[in-house]
């Protein structure tokens, strides 16, 4: 299962962020990369965990908005 959005990030510091399914680790590479300031968009196709659950990590302070507009089930 997973689920497909767009990702923007709003008044941000410089950063990324990362987003993966509930029930691994983090992983090493950014969905999105942003500036100081900057709204980015970004859009994005994440697995879920069995849980149904997926998590996000950015790496500077930031507003997120999520939008999803869809989903793959098996």
């Amino acid at each position: 299962l997973a689920v497909v959005g767009n990702v923007t990030t709003v008044n941000p510091l410089a950063g990324w962020l990362t987003l993966w399914p509930g029930n691994t680790s983090r992983p090493l590479v950014a969905a999105s990369n942003f500036t100081t300031g900057q709204i980015a968009n970004k859009h994005f196709i994440v697995g879920l965990g069995p849980d149904g659950v997926f998590k996000f990590y950015p790496s500077a302070t930031t507003d997120l908005v999520f939008d999803l507009s869809g989903y793959f089930a098996p």
